[in-house]
C-alpha cells in the first residue's frame, strides 16, 4: 500500500483541492460509484476496482473543508490508515490500499461493509435486549483489545462507529470503524489544531473532556461502558452540550444507576464508567472477563436481524421469530445519504435499510408524518441519484426528551419508476437480508 503519510509527491501541479464526483477514477484504478457518507473529517465513496471489480470504501478529505484545516485533516487520514494497517482483527475494518490525488490529498481504501449502524438500531428501537447488548460488548471488547495491543486508542467509540454486518456463515459480526481520531501510543505525533477536544462529548471519559495528554486504553473502556448503558436503558448517563457533560462527569455526584439488566451487569457497566481511571477495568480483556463471569451463558453473536437460519432454513432459536419474516417486503441493509424535500423543509439524513416499498431513514430533524415529499438518494447498484415521491409513515425519536437527538423515519415509496424498483429489487435479492 502506498504510505499516505509520506511527503506530498513532487509532481503535484494542481493549484487547489480536487472536487471528486461519482464517475471519477481515483488512483487510476478506483471508479467512484456513490457517496456513502460525509462528515467533518472526510468524504466516503463506494468505489469499484477497475481490474478486479471488487467494491471498496474510499475515504478522502472533502474538497470544501476549510483550507486552514486541510493539512491536519490530511494528517489525520494518514494516521487512520496507519492505525488500521497495524490491526488485524475481524472486528476492525480492514484497510486495503491508499495513495494520493493529483493535488497531494491522501485517500484510503477500506473493505466495503453493508450493514446497519448501531446508532440507527437504537434510534429505531429505543433500546436493545440484554443478550444483544452483551454480545455487542464482547465483540467490541475483542476488537478494541486487538487495537490496544497494537498501541492504538480509538478515542471515538460510539454507536455511529459500530456496524452490524453478516459474515459468510450468516453470523452477525460487529465492526468498529472510523479510526480518524485514533492515537498511536508509540507515536510522538500530537494533532490538536482542530480543537483540543477529541471525541464525542457524551461518550468521552473525564480525561478526554479535560483534554489531558495522557489518554490511554481506559478511555475506550469508559466509552464502551457508556455505549452499553445506552443500549440497555435507551438513554445516556450524561446528556447535553460539552460544558453540561463536562460539569456532570467531573462533579462529585455518584454516576446514574442502570435500572435495566441483571444487577451484576449493571455494576460492571458502572465500573467501566468510573470517573477515575484506576477505578475502571485495566484492560478490555478484564472487562470482557467480568461480563462472562456475570453472564456465563451469554452468546457471542447478536440476533439483531433475527435468529440465524439453520441448514434447514428454520431459525436456530424457536423462541424468537425474525421480525423481518413478518414484513410484507424483504429488505436489506443499505447506508447512503438521503435528502427529503417537503416544500420549504429540507431534511438531510441517511438510510439504514431499503426495500422495494420504502426506506428506513435516520436524521436529526423533526419530520411531520403522513406528509408527501420527494426523496433523493443513490441507488445501491448503479450509484445514480434517484428522485422518488414518498410519504413519511412514522416518526420515532431515540430519546423523547432530547430534541437534538437522532430520529428514525419510516418512508414509503408512492410512485417508483420501473428501473429504480428493479435496481432495488436486484440489490435486496443479492444481499439476501430481511433486516428489521
Amino acid at each position: 500500500m502506498t504510505d499516505p503519510s509520506a511527503a506530498t509527491p513532487s509532481h503535484v501541479g494542481h493549484s487547489g483541492p480536487i472536487d471528486l464526483h461519482v464517475g471519477d477514477v481515483v488512483g487510476d484504478r478506483y471508479e467512484l460509484r456513490r457517496e456513502l457518507g460525509r462528515g467533518v473529517r472526510g468524504l466516503v465513496f463506494e468505489a469499484v476496482h477497475q481490474f478486479t471489480g471488487r467494491s471498496v470504501a474510499l475515504k478522502v478529505i472533502a474538497q470544501d473543508s476549510p483550507a486552514g484545516q486541510r493539512p491536519e485533516l490530511n494528517a489525520r487520514l494518514a494516521r487512520e490508515a496507519r492505525a488500521l494497517a497495524s490491526v488485524t482483527h475481524p472486528g476492525v475494518v480492514e484497510v486495503l490500499d491508499g495513495g494520493f490525488l493529483q493535488d497531494g490529498t491522501p485517500f484510503v481504501v477500506m473493505e466495503m461493509l453493508e450493514g446497519r449502524t448501531l446508532e440507527g438500531l437504537i434510534a429505531t428501537r429505543g433500546k436493545l435486549t440484554v443478550e444483544d447488548t452483551v454480545a455487542i460488548a464482547l465483540q467490541l471488547s475483542a476488537a478494541l483489545d486487538a487495537a490496544h495491543a497494537a498501541g492504538i486508542v480509538h478515542r471515538d467509540v460510539k454507536p455511529s462507529n459500530v456496524l452490524i454486518v453478516k459474515d459468510h456463515a450468516r453470523h452477525e459480526v460487529i465492526k468498529l470503524v472510523d479510526f480518524g481520531l485514533a492515537r498511536l501510543e508509540a507515536s510522538k505525533e500530537r494533532l490538536t489544531g482542530i480543537g483540543a477536544l477529541i471525541g464525542t462529548p457524551a461518550y468521552m471519559a473525564p480525561e478526554q473532556l479535560l483534554a489531558l495528554e495522557d489518554i490511554d486504553n481506559r478511555s475506550d473502556i469508559y466509552a464502551l461502558g457508556v455505549l452499553m448503558f445506552e443500549c440497555l436503558s435507551g438513554r445516556m448517563p450524561y446528556e447535553g452540550t460539552y460544558p453540561e457533560v463536562l460539569l456532570a462527569v467531573c462533579s462529585t455526584d455518584p454516576p446514574p444507576k442502570l435500572a435495566t439488566g441483571p444487577a451484576g451487569l449493571g455494576a460492571i457497566v458502572l465500573q467501566a464508567m468510573a470517573k477515575e481511571r484506576p477505578d475502571r477495568f485495566g484492560w478490555m480483556k478484564d472487562f470482557a472477563k467480568a461480563i462472562r463471569a456475570a453472564l456465563p451463558n451469554a452468546r457471542e453473536h447478536t440476533e439483531l436481524f433475527g435468529p440465524r437460519p439453520s441448514a434447514s432454513g428454520a431459525p436456530e432459536t424457536a423462541s424468537r421469530v425474525a421480525e423481518g419474516a413478518r414484513r410484507k417486503l424483504p429488505r436489506a441493509p443499505y447506508v447512503t445519504p438521503v435528502r427529503i424535500l417537503m416544500g420549504d423543509l429540507t431534511i438531510d439524513g441517511r438510510t439504514e435499510d431499503i426495500s422495494t416499498g420504502g426506506l428506513l431513514v435516520v436524521c436529526h430533524q423533526v419530520c411531520p408524518t403522513d406528509t408527501r415529499a420527494t426523496l433523493r438518494f443513490a441507488l445501491p447498484i448503479e450509484g445514480t441519484v434517484a428522485s422518488v415521491d414518498v410519504q413519511v409513515r412514522w416518526h420515532k425519536a431515540a430519546r423523547q426528551d432530547d430534541p437534538r437527538g437522532l430520529r428514525a423515519l419510516g418512508v414509503e415509496f408512492l410512485d417508483v419508476p420501473a428501473d429504480v424498483k428493479a435496481s432495488i429489487a436486484r440489490y435486496v435479492s443479492l444481499m439476501g437480508e430481511t433486516a428489521p
